[in-house]
């Protein structure tokens, strides 16, 4: 047997699209490849175009048998293939979609899978929910990504693995620490002892590098706080004190060139401008003006930030902003540094987190409405209000930090006060560092509306790691009192991800707030109090994920849905 496996994100495109619509095919199809190779030959195709159709029919010619498994939604799979085609998707709604939404019949999933005639989902509850919509014969198995043979180096580190934490995790990518903050409840800035660059090394503060940076367009190596978004010739300022978090330390003798302009009762008043321990003063006039200094940074800083400024000039219906400057630019020539040394990006050097305590990780899309980060996060604040030896590590599965971090720092500013710590990794991190950070997490924290399987739940799980995670939708399949703290869930109108009207047709799942506060509560107790009951939901974890997505338990399902093909 032949199968050509097909996902619209690939090796080459991952990195730049991670939290893209779909990314996460991309991780099953990956994991798939072994289980599918117990079969036959497997062939990864980076589009169904007219080279795999050409491909397909040579081999289905000479006597091959084919099959296309397209990790995809089945309303973005082609009809025409000259072999089988089994749609492979993640499900997590109570229906699916039943009705063209503008004029292609495809946009039903009824009609499209009918179509291609047989299916594979991730879930018993989705593989339930197919059956109730097309019929209960429908050949659809669940078949989750065959993650648990990948993990057992980590698995068997389970029984030695202790719930409180005294380690450090290198990262090679960004992390925002919510210790490097001065935070209150109207603001949050950078605490003054901070000099480093979010993803840098606090050692490598020698080093000052040639920047040059315009604010109309998002730039991923440059952070702006208490910023309206880019308007292509800068931004407005929102708050009375906005700062940048630059790529690169400033230190030692440079020129520093700013390009803004004031609005209202900022023109002409006195702004102040600080990097480090060095502050500037200057007069912000109605149109873009240049402003240049020599300065010599002694106290290595990466943030420039912004005092003095008035935000309450009146408001209009039409324009309700709170504006005080307008950023176009910022420049920094180094004395010290070739002309041409430019910043290195935020990922290219390592930042080391020092954890003790009980470290809790969520990985997530902060933008998919599901994930339900923030009641993770003000859940983790108001259990932990008084606690210094609690950590939550949010892993953002999002390409572009400034999506979402203007939201975090706003929500805890929010939670402030609270002494419990907060770190944001942003960015891909490698196999090793993922791997690492699953030994270093006492609890996997999840609190989903939905999980169409959800894969770093069942990775961290297979590892031995305990949960925090509702049992709704997929989770149900392996989610229980024995191996996680479980989140009550109840029933919530919600519309079908495709559908541009979003009408409300289907269900998801709302999580109960306060059973997730319970549970940082009860799993802190355990972790620090009854190592026994630990372990014993750690191997509880493993072997729920043995059971849900191990080879050896999901080869039966995908020979027994291979031969209905052509039968029905």
């Amino acid at each position: 047997m032949l199968f050509y496996c097909y996902s619209e994100i690939g090796d080459s495109t991952i990195e730049s699209r991670l939290g893209d619509a779909d990314y996460s095919y991309y991780f099953v199809l990956k994991a798939y490849l072994p289980l599918l190779e117990k079969l036959g030959e497997t062939r990864v195709i980076e589009a169904i175009d007219e080279g795999f159709l050409a491909d397909c029919r040579r081999e289905t010619e000479n006597g091959r048998q084919c099959y296309l498994l397209a990790f995809a939604p089945p309303h973005k799979i082609p009809f025409e293939v000259p072999c089988p085609t089994i749609p492979v998707f993640a499900w997590e709604y109570s229906s699916i979609p039943n009705r063209e939404f503008i004029s292609d019949p495809q946009d039903s999933w009824c009609y499209a899978l009918e179509h291609f005639g047989q299916a594979l989902t991730h879930s018993s509850y989705a593989m339930n929910v197919v059956r109730n919509d097309i019929g209960p014969d429908y050949p659809i198995e669940s078949v989750p990504a065959p993650l648990w043979d990948n993990w057992a180096t980590l698995r068997a580190e389970a029984p030695s693995r202790a719930p409180v934490k005294d380690l450090t995790l290198t990262l090679g990518t960004a992390v925002i620490d919510s210790r490097d903050f001065a935070i209150n409840s109207e603001s949050i800035a950078p605490a003054s002892q901070v000099a480093r660059p979010p993803g840098g090394n606090t050692g490598d503060t020698e080093s000052c590098h040639n920047l040059d940076i315009e604010f109309g367009e998002m730039n991923p190596d440059v952070w702006m706080v208490g910023f309206y978004p880019p308007e292509g010739w800068g931004a407005w300022s929102k708050t009375t004190s906005p700062w940048i978090m630059l790529p690169s330390v400033v230190s030692g003798e440079v020129r520093l060139v700013i390009a803004l302009n004031g609005h209202a009762g900022n023109i002409g008043k006195d702004i102040q401008v600080q990097i480090g321990d060095q502050c500037v003063t200057l007069q912000p006039q109605l149109e873009i003006s240049e402003y240049e200094f020599e300065l010599n940074v002694t106290q290595p800083s990466n943030f420039v930030m912004f005092k003095g400024l008035d935000t309450t000039a009146e408001r209009s219906i039409v324009d309700p902003r709170t504006i005080a400057i307008g950023l176009a630019r910022i420049a920094i020539e180094s004395k010290s540094s070739p002309p041409t040394e430019a910043a290195p990006k935020l990922n290219t050097v390592e930042h080391k987190l020092k954890l003790n305590g009980v470290v809790y990780t969520s990985i997530l899309n902060p933008r998919d409405g599901r994930k339900n980060w923030e009641d993770i996060l003000t859940a983790y604040c108001q259990a932990f209000q008084d606690r210094e030896d609690v950590t939550l590590i949010l892993k953002m599965t999002y390409n572009d930090m400034s999506g979402y971090l203007e939201d975090v720092f706003a929500l805890l500013c929010q939670l402030h006060p609270f002494k419990c710590r907060i770190v944001v990794v942003h960015g891909y991190i490698s196999g090793a560092e993922y791997r690492a950070l699953i030994s270093a997490t006492s609890y996997i924290v999840n609190a989903s509306r939905s999980e169409g399987q959800c894969l770093p739940l069942m990775e961290y799980m297979s590892c031995g790691v305990p949960a925090i995670t509702p049992d709704n939708t997929a989770m149900a399949d392996y989610a229980n009192t024995d191996n996680a703290f479980i989140v009550d869930s109840s029933p919530e109108p919600h519309y079908w991800p495709h559908d541009p009207q979003q009408v409300f047709t289907t269900l998801w799942y709302r999580p109960n707030w306060e059973t997730l506060f319970e549970a940082y509560q009860d799993s802190y107790k355990v972790a620090n109090t009854d190592p026994e009951r630990y372990q014993r939901m750690s191997r509880a974890a493993w072997e729920s994920q043995q059971a849900f997505c191990s080879s050896e338990a999901l080869l039966p399902r995908l020979q027994s849905l291979l031969s209905r093909i052509g039968k029905e």
